[in-house]
């Protein structure tokens, strides 16, 4: 990826704007007679670098605060250039796929602000090049809209953490499996105000159809209403298609008086495992909730952080 500075002369920059549309991205180098593949041009000579299906990013084009960006069709090429108030000028030629041109404002929220489109020189290599990709995909979607309150700053930061989150939830699952799961889960239930979690069952067939029993207290105007749910937790990897989970939970519903249950899964959710939870909860007329894949890391990471990140160093 290359960032091409802007262009001071408004006239030369409304020419070479017209350029890129007809698929030509154009450098002047001011009173030059030869390509750079014949004489050397210093850092210019970056231009010799580019090659076919890289991107050039043309900053403030047309105008301040505006980009074109557009990959590029073939390597470096030099020509007549074009008359502008310059004078004859930008002959360094690079053609670009034009149904690839992209225009957008420098400051888009779509844009990730770890992008540099500031260069400090006339052409400059940007090594993002992977934020630049997903900006471009951004801009396409309009995935951010500029209605959006949060600063573009804070937008991208929470996007890119939360890419992290599945690799929280393997981690999860690598390091708790079986009833270690059940008692990470009891740990962060314990921890939480005005609630009491209990362990269930330790052995094959005798939990009842609850592997923890959680119980909340939600005082409200001196009276204490008690919500009890059956915790069923399951530590598999991919996704999870076991149903006999949703099978425990009624059961548990059932054995221990429950307003409802709650089935936990480092495995992502499926449209079976969907379906069969809303049909068994209206079978019941009672909730039966369901927290699977990156929504455990997101429920560890709000209600008990210090055991991903605590402990010892």
């Amino acid at each position: 990826m290359f960032a091409f500075a802007r262009i001071e002369d408004d006239d030369a920059r409304k020419l070479v704007y017209e350029e890129i549309k007809k698929g030509r991205s154009r450098f002047g180098m001011w009173d030059q007679t030869k390509s750079l593949k014949e004489e050397y041009f210093g850092r210019n000579r970056l231009l010799l670098e580019i090659r076919t299906d890289d991107w050039i990013v043309h900053v403030n084009m047309p105008a301040y605060g505006k980009c074109v960006a557009v990959q590029v069709a073939g390597e470096y090429q030099f020509d007549g250039g074009v008359e502008c108030s310059l004078g004859r000028d930008f002959h360094n030629v690079i053609p670009n796929q034009l149904d690839t041109m992209v225009e957008f404002d420098r400051s888009d929220r779509n844009v990730l602000p770890s992008v540099n489109l500031s260069p400090h020189k006339r052409i400059q290599r940007v090594h993002q090049v992977a934020d630049f990709l997903e900006s471009l995909d951004n801009l396409r979607q309009r995935r951010y809209s500029p209605e959006n309150p949060e600063s573009r700053s804070s937008i991208h930061l929470k996007n890119r953490l939360s890419k992290l989150l599945p690799e929280i939830t393997r981690a999860i699952h690598e390091m708790n499996k079986s009833k270690e799961f059940e008692r990470f889960l009891h740990k962060i239930f314990s921890a939480l105000p005005n609630t009491k979690s209990t362990p269930n069952g330790f052995g094959w067939k005798t939990d009842n159809g609850a592997d923890l029993l959680v119980e909340f207290w939600n005082p409200i105007l001196g009276i204490d209403l008690t919500t009890k749910l059956v915790v069923q937790a399951k530590s598999y990897e991919g996704d999870h298609f076991d149903l006999t989970a949703v099978d425990q939970i009624v059961n548990g519903i059932s054995n221990f008086e429950a307003d409802g249950g709650l089935l936990i899964t480092t495995a992502n959710k499926t449209q079976a495992l969907e379906d069969c939870i809303r049909n068994k909860s209206e079978e019941l007329k009672k909730p039966i909730y369901l927290i699977a894949g990156t929504e455990v890391a997101e429920f560890a990471l709000r209600y008990a952080p210090e055991m991903l990140f605590g402990g010892n160093r």
